[in-house]
Parts: structure tokens; sequence; C-alpha cells
């Protein structure tokens, strides 16, 4: 295993992550209820640069971050960082011979 571990645990920092859960059915609707189970991780946060994103509308480069863990975070997961909640796109994952690494993701700030 490589030095992740350790830099994450000497410069992360402690954000709730809310694992998202689907549900059955809302009668109403027909679409699944959605419900988080919320922990506590360590990340290290990156600020995005302008050349490093492709912008959605209605967003600005303060909007989002890279987040680096080594918990299972899943698309559409969030994370709860300065009383903000960011919502987790596509993470990949990196290993170190046969043993995951580490995960990255983007994440965009939850607009309300």
């Amino acid at each position: 295993m490589g030095n992740f571990p350790q830099i994450l645990n000497q410069q992360g920092v402690s954000v709730t992550w809310k694992k998202r859960q689907e549900g059955a059915p809302d009668p109403e609707t027909g679409q699944p209820t959605i419900t988080w189970v919320e922990e506590q991780i360590k990340v290290i946060i990156q600020h995005m640069q302008v050349a490093e994103l492709v912008f959605e509308p209605g967003y600005s480069v303060k909007d989002y971050i890279r987040v680096f863990v080594t918990a299972d975070i899943k698309q559409l997961d969030r994370i709860v960082w300065q009383g903000a909640d960011w919502e987790i796109l596509p993470p990949q994952s990196y290993f170190f011979g046969d043993s995951l690494e580490y995960r990255t993701a983007l994440c965009r700030r939850v607009i309300p």
C-alpha cells in the first residue's frame, strides 16, 4: 500500500458523507424515495481551476471541488463541507499494485 492513508490522516479534513439510498417507489410520483445515511470521513479537498472544468449552466468555478478519499464514495452521494452540500460526480479509483490506494471525484455544490 502507498502513502495515501498516512497523508489523508495528516492533512485530511473531516466531512459528513451522505450515502444515497433508493427506497420503494413513491405512490404519487412513481419515483424511488431517497434516504441518506450519514458517516464522518476524512477527505483531502482541492479547489478547482477554470481550465480543469466544463461548466454546467448556472455554476462557477467556486461551485466545484475535487476530493480524495479512501471511502467507497459513489456518484450522487453527497458530502457536507463548510456548511454546504456537495454532490459527488463519477468517482475514479486508483490502485497501488492490486490494492486500492484512493478514490477521487469532482464534486459540485448543491444549489438550493
